[in-house]
């Protein structure tokens, strides 16, 4: 994955929620505030996009994310929302997978599951819309405690343009993506030899 300093984009928003102790219980775990489209507003500490994105009103293009991201707490199963709250257009996502990071775009062996949407493996936000995944095993997660610290690697391909894209201007977290053209490559769990580069952070709001 070719890497670009500091996360910040983003075209879906993914919230990580864990289970709490009763089983029909979902809290949230994970977000970060929606801004867009990009590049709108004041962005601290990021690189030059346009490798990624040439042209902000036309979004990714057959582009693969992965954004890393520090879950408050872990839980055995894990739910994920897409957003397009800024967009213009309907945007597909597939190829949705969710794995313990060992080290920068790298995954642990095993740990890379794949992610659906009432059972089917992709999803399409309208504008203005969000759309929640389906639970996710995460038989990795054995001792909480254990993880503390550690991150999840959520991928994800989109294969026509998106449009105007979410960020989250501010984000210091380094997340990936590959260059346009590159197709759908969220399934593996090495470091894919063509191009991805970090790409602009995530953004979403709270929910539970």
């Amino acid at each position: 994955m070719i890497r670009t300093l500091r996360a910040a984009l983003i075209i879906a928003t993914a919230v990580l929620c864990a289970p709490a102790h009763a089983a029909d219980t979902w809290i949230t775990n994970w977000i970060a505030s929606m801004q867009g489209p990009y590049p709108v507003g004041n962005p601290s500490a990021q690189p030059v996009l346009k490798f990624a994105f040439p042209t902000p009103e036309a979004g990714a293009r057959d582009q693969t994310f992965r954004l890393i991201l520090l879950p408050e707490i872990w839980g055995k199963q894990t739910r994920l929302r897409f957003s397009n709250a800024f967009g213009t257009k309907p945007v597909t996502f597939d190829g949705v997978h969710v794995g313990l990071q060992y080290g920068s775009a790298t995954l642990m062996a095993g740990t890379n599951r794949p992610v659906k949407f009432g059972g089917k493996p992709t999803v399409t936000v309208e504008p203005g819309k969000d759309a929640w995944s389906d639970a996710v095993a995460l038989p990795f997660v054995k001792d909480a405690k254990a993880l503390a610290g550690r991150k999840l690697a959520v991928s994800f391909h989109v294969a026509d343009e998106t449009g105007p894209m979410i960020w989250h201007a501010k984000a210091l977290q380094t997340s990936y993506v590959t260059a346009p053209g590159a197709g759908a490559r969220g399934q593996t769990a090495d470091e894919p030899r063509s191009p991805i580069r970090q790409p602009p952070g995530t953004s979403s709001t709270p929910s539970t």
